[in-house]
C-alpha cells in the first residue's frame, strides 16, 4: 500500500543564492548560476564534444561551495545534485566533460570545495536545485533557488485510489490508472517489433531490426503521490503470467526516448517509455506494477487489446472454415500453440510465421475466439490455435 497519499504536504524550504544551509556534514552555498545559452556556451568551452540538451530541455549550471563540517574526510559528488524546472522531474547530471572546476572532490575535515554542477531542466525560468545525496542517512537534503524567486512546480491534487487491478484475476486495462506504492501508474500505449526499432535509441537499434520481433515498448505515465521525491524505476513494471507472477529472465531493453525511469517530485507526472524483449517461454498476459518488492502490493494491467495507433496496422486475415484433414499455414509470427482451446491453457510451443499444420478436428469457440485442433507438420506437436492466424496451405497472403 502507499506510504502517503498527500503530495500537498511537500513544501520544502528553498534557499536563495548566496545563503548557506547546513545539511548532514556539509554547509552548502549556491554562489553562481548560468542558464540556457550562457550555460551551454560554458559547457561547450569545456569540451567541444558536449552535446546540446535533448529536445525539450535546456542546460543550467550551478556553482556551489561545500564546507565539510564533520570530523572526517568526506566525498561530494556531482550525482548528489538534481534540478527541476516546471515539470517536477528531477534530473541528475549526465555523464560528460564538466566545466572546471567541477564539484567532485574528496574534502578533508574542516576544508571546503568549490565547483560547477551541470544540470538539465525543461524551463530555465524557474529552476530549483536539490542536494539529495544517497550517502546521507535520515532523509537529509536541501533545496536552492537557481533563478530568482524559483518555487516548486504547481501540481494537481492527488485523486482517490481507483481500486483497479488489485488481483491478477481482475486486471485494469490500458488507459486505466492503478495505484502501487508511491505511484499512480497508467499504461497509455504499447508498440512491438519494428515500431520499437523505429523509435529506439542508437544503442538499441545496433542490435538490428531483424532481432526486433519480440521487442515490446510501453508508454507509461507515473505520478508521485507521496510527500517526498521518489524514483520511478525501470524495474517498476514486469511482464507477468496469468497468475500474476513475473516471468524470470525477461530482458529489459534500453527504452526509446523519453524513458519513464526518473526521480519525480510529489504530485508530478513522468511520461515515458519502458521496453523489454519477450522470450520464447514467456507470454505477455499481464503487466505487474510493483515499484518496490519490499514495501508495495502489486497491481495488474492486462495486455489484452493492446493494439494502438502507434503500432503498425495490418489487415486481418479473412477467417476460413476448415475441416479435419485440411492443411493450413500460420499467417502471423510468434503465435502460441496451446494444449486446450483457451487463452489461459498451457503453451505447447511458440510458432513462427508460415508454420504448416494439419487440422485434426472440429472448431471450438472459447474465450472470444474460434480455435482449431492442429498437428504441426515438421514436429508432430499437437494443440489448439486461434483460427484468425490460419490460412489454407498454398494460399497465404
Amino acid at each position: 500500500m502507499s506510504r502517503l497519499q498527500d503530495s500537498a504536504a511537500f513544501a520544502p524550504t528553498i534557499t536563495p543564492s548566496g545563503q548557506t544551509v547546513g545539511v548532514g556534514p556539509w554547509r552548502l552555498t549556491l554562489t553562481d548560476a548560468q542558464t540556457a545559452d550562457e550555460a551551454y556556451n560554458t559547457i561547450v568551452s569545456a569540451n567541444a564534444g558536449n552535446d546540446q540538451a535533448p529536445d525539450g530541455l535546456v542546460w543550467v549550471l550551478a556553482r556551489f561551495t561545500a564546507e565539510n563540517t564533520s570530523g572526517q574526510r568526506r566525498i561530494i559528488n556531482l550525482s548528489d545534485f538534481a534540478a527541476t524546472g516546471t515539470d517536477g522531474i528531477l534530473r541528475r547530471p549526465p555523464a560528460m566533460e564538466c566545466p572546471e572546476p567541477a564539484l567532485q572532490a574528496t574534502v578533508e575535515a574542516g576544508a571546503s570545495a568549490d565547483g560547477w554542477v551541470p544540470l538539465q531542466v525543461n524551463d530555465a525560468g524557474n529552476v530549483i536545485v536539490w542536494f539529495g545525496s544517497p550517502f546521507l542517512s535520515g532523509g537529509e537534503d536541501a533545496w536552492f533557488a537557481l533563478t530568482d524567486g524559483a518555487t516548486t512546480p504547481a501540481v494537481d491534487s492527488v485523486p482517490e485510489d481507483s481500486g483497479l487491478g488489485t488481483s491478477a484475476d481482475a486486471p485494469a486495462a490500458f488507459n486505466q490508472t492503478v495505484r502501487a506504492g508511491d505511484f499512480d501508474v497508467t499504461v497509455v500505449d504499447h508498440i512491438t517489433g519494428q515500431a520499437v526499432f523505429d523509435i529506439g535509441t542508437v544503442g538499441l537499434r545496433a542490435l538490428g531490426a531483424d532481432t526486433s520481433a519480440g521487442w515490446h515498448a510501453l508508454r507509461v505515465q507515473a505520478t508521485n503521490i507521496s510527500n517526498r521525491p521518489a524514483f520511478f524505476s525501470f524495474t517498476a513494471l514486469h511482464v507477468a503470467d496469468t497468475d500474476g507472477e513475473a516471468w524470470d529472465h525477461v530482458m529489459a531493453l534500453t527504452p526509446p526516448i523519453p524513458d519513464a525511469a526518473k526521480e519525480i517530485l510529489p504530485g508530478a507526472t513522468r511520461d515515458g517509455w519502458m521496453a523489454f524483449e519477450e522470450q520464447p517461454w514467456s507470454t505477455p498476459d499481464l503487466i505487474r506494477v510493483q515499484p518496490s518488492y519490499v514495501a508495495d502490493e502489486p497491481r495488474f494491467i492486462s495486455f489484452g487489446g493492446t493494439a494502438t495507433s502507434s503500432s503498425p496496422k495490418k489487415e486481418p486475415t479473412p477467417q476460413v472454415d476448415f475441416s479435419p484433414g485440411d492443411q493450413v499455414v500460420l499467417t502471423e509470427d510468434l503465435v502460441n500453440l496451446r494444449e486446450d482451446a483457451s487463452a489461459s491453457a498451457t503453451i505447447v510451443i511458440e510458432m513462427k510465421i508460415d508454420t504448416t499444420m494439419t487440422i485434426t478436428g472440429d472448431a471450438v469457440d472459447a474465450d472470444g475466439h474460434t480455435w482449431y485442433p492442429v498437428e504441426v507438420e515438421d514436429t508432430g506437436e499437437a494443440g489448439y490455435v486461434v483460427a484468425e492466424f490460419l490460412a489454407p496451405a498454398g494460399n497465404t497472403p
